[in-house]
């Protein structure tokens, strides 16, 4: 009977000491996949591009419950931005950037020229635009994301992509991530990287320039000008900071072989009647071109102007890079959580979006003379000034809905 306890007892020390082993390997084991999580840094998502589609997709999937990484190579926002800066405000209001301290000028009117030979003046009666302050608002959405728990690698660019997963970083740093989430702009890096045919033609990129000017201007009012001789084929604008300070720039298609910089000091002496300071000028490029085929492939997801989501009659994409990459966010969170099986329904929902942008570049493509550019515009415009006329805020209520429906579809996939 004794040696029966013995027995016993000596099997339970056996096993507690068995138990303690494992027990030590297990926590040895955790903390080398946490040591590794932090050394490799291991992520849901990783979103390349921090500028508005970037940043809208890192603090939608990061506010959805994803561990989130953002690469943006520069340390903060272009200052100035490259930007004209104006935006509906129904994106606005949508962003809540009434609720912070950025500069902001409320647009009533907008005076548009076609070429010189016809002027439309159009008040802004049921809804209005904002002169915004870019910089301000992309500090703010990167902000939002890092308190949200986004790891920003700010001053970091992506020198690599290894699909599926692998991104490696301009020091050599790798960093994995279940989606990525291409928001670099006209670049497209990560789509490049993965075989998409992201080329443009010549004419499908728009080449801008424009510059901060002091100057006397109405602050209310923005002025378009369309065609010659200031933009040939494309348009030329005043968005007015305040009464005395304005953004004033031009942007063509490529290919044209124009002195950008001798357009625009001649439009800017236009406009202020040759009364002016130039405080800063930049250069920038915008894609014109059709939508890429593909929005997704495998695990990547692209956006905003990285995936061609521009109007190429007007060069905006601020509404297109806003909601691609809000949505982006939102649907890649989701399908890391198992509550959508792919993310391939980002595609779908982007589907009505792509279809008008094919229609405005197939229209637009067909303006290849000055004749043709002339009558279709003022055609455009004077039907516009109709309506405008017999049905006050129709055309603004209109774009307002389809601006609406946009944010309507994120608000269903915040809840």
């Amino acid at each position: 009977m004794q040696v029966v306890v013995l027995e016993i007892v000596y099997i339970f020390l056996i096993l507690e000491v068995y138990i303690e082993y494992v027990s030590l390997k297990i926590k040895i084991i955790k903390k080398f996949i946490k040591s590794y999580s932090f050394f490799y840094h291991v992520f849901d998502i990783i979103v390349i591009g921090g500028s508005l589609a970037g940043a809208s997709a890192a603090v939608n999937a990061a506010k959805s419950g994803a561990n989130v990484a953002l690469v943006e190579r520069h340390k903060e926002p272009f200052n100035p931005p490259h930007c004209g800066e104006a935006m509906a405000d129904v994106t606005y209001n949508f962003l809540e950037l009434g609720k912070i301290d950025c500069l902001k000028n409320q647009i009533n009117s907008i005076v548009t020229n076609i070429s010189g030979i016809k002027e439309y003046n159009f008040k802004l009666t049921k809804h209005n635009i904002y002169i915004f302050d870019r910089n301000c608002a992309e500090k703010e959405l990167l902000k939002r994301a890092e308190k949200n728990g986004v790891k920003l690698f700010l001053g970091r660019s992506m020198r690599n992509f290894n699909p599926l997963y692998e991104v490696i970083l301009d020091n050599d740093e790798k960093i994995s991530g279940k989606v990525i989430i291409d928001g670099s702009g006209i670049a497209c890096q990560v789509g490049n990287k993965i075989g998409l045919n992201t080329k443009l033609k010549p004419e499908d990129v728009g080449v801008c320039i424009q510059s901060r000017v002091k100057s006397n201007f109405t602050s209310d009012t923005i002025h378009v000008w369309y065609h010659k001789p200031y933009a040939p084929f494309g348009y030329a604008w005043v968005f007015p900071i305040n009464n005395t300070t304005a953004n004033i720039g031009l942007g063509i298609p490529g290919g044209l072989k124009l002195n950008l910089e001798d357009l625009l000091k001649s439009y800017i002496k236009f406009v202020t009647n040759n009364d002016f300071k130039i405080l800063h000028t930049f250069r920038s490029c915008v894609p014109l071109g059709l939508p890429l085929n593909k929005l997704v492939k495998n695990n990547v997801m692209l956006t905003g102007d990285a995936a061609r989501l521009s109007d190429s009659a007007m060069g905006s994409g601020i509404q297109n890079a806003i909601f691609s990459g809000s949505l982006a966010g939102l649907i890649a969170s989701r399908y890391i959580q198992g509550k959508t099986s792919s993310l391939e329904e980002y595609e779908k929902v982007m589907q009505k979006n792509v279809s008008r942008l094919i229609k405005i570049y197939n229209s637009k493509s067909k303006l290849t003379t000055d004749e043709k550019f002339i009558k279709a515009y003022k055609k455009a415009f004077s039907l516009l000034s109709v309506i405008n006329r017999i049905l006050p805020g129709f055309f603004q209520n209109h774009v307002a809905k389809i601006l609406n429906r946009d944010f309507n579809i994120l608000e269903k996939y915040m809840t």
